[in-house]
């Protein structure tokens, strides 16, 4: 009697887990069309901007994909603008604590002469750098600079020659400069590999919606620029030589 008893509270347990799995998993399903879908562009543009039409809009009240070919760089800029502004709404500003003085948004966004909040890991390959750059960029208002070496190819740079292009590309990054020397190499390899974008959730969800911008410094520059947290990883660059970045005085 005592078998029967376990074996049917066995099943019951592994039933509920099981149900319990699949409910997880329908509601996850629907992260992934949540998160790409566009926004409404802002309709405060100038007259004759091409994004006042309801004939353009799809059903769920995204843009179109005719629609995109039109919207100019600075409607993308305005609307992401705006988003950055309702991610921020319940953020908790430094107001003094930790050596920063910011108390609201324009205090720490470039675009308004505000010094965002920067955060930098140097380390090696597998040592879960990728894992704590993901926790990052789910901060809001975050802009991710993912191994922005890649196209040093696998090396560990320790000197000469390759390391003053390497610390003058990460801090032309850090300051949101595109068109900066050394910029332009750095986004042919993006053209050709795509992952140097897509871990920047933020950037790479534009990427998809307006793939004719997704590379060119006149977008890219004062996108970054909107952003009050900026982090980067990178796992190419020996310590020694990243301290090159603490005596930037930006």
């Amino acid at each position: 009697m005592s078998r029967r008893v376990n074996l049917l509270g066995l099943v019951t347990i592994s039933g509920i887990c099981i149900f319990l799995l699949l409910f997880a998993s329908q509601r996850n399903t629907s992260y992934p069309v949540d998160f790409y879908r566009p926004r409404q562009l802002s309709h405060h543009h100038r007259e004759g901007s091409s994004l006042g039409g309801g004939d353009h809009m799809g059903a769920s009240g995204g843009i179109s994909t005719t629609q995109n070919a039109s919207i100019r760089i600075q409607d993308v800029i305005v609307n992401q603008r705006e988003r950055i502004l309702d991610e921020m709404m319940l953020f908790d500003y430094p107001s003094g604590r930790f050596g920063q003085s910011a108390s609201q948004l324009s205090d720490l966004t470039p675009e308004t002469g505000g010094e965002p909040i920067r955060s930098v890991v140097i380390t090696t390959w597998r040592s879960g750098s990728t894992f704590l750059g993901a926790i990052l960029n789910a901060m809001p208002g975050n802009y991710y600079h993912y191994e922005p070496l890649l196209n040093f190819d696998i090396i560990q740079i320790r000197g000469e020659p390759l390391a003053s292009q390497a610390v003058a590309n990460l801090k032309q990054l850090l300051h949101c400069n595109y068109s900066g020397d050394g910029m332009r190499d750095y986004l042919e390899y993006g053209q050709s590999h795509s992952y140097l974008f897509k871990h920047n959730t933020r950037l790479w969800r534009l990427c998809l919606l307006y793939p004719n911008f997704c590379w060119r410094p006149d977008f890219l520059t004062p996108l970054c620029r909107l952003f009050p947290l900026q982090s980067m990883k990178v796992v190419r660059l020996r310590l020694a030589i990243a301290g090159q970045l603490l005596e930037d005085p930006r």
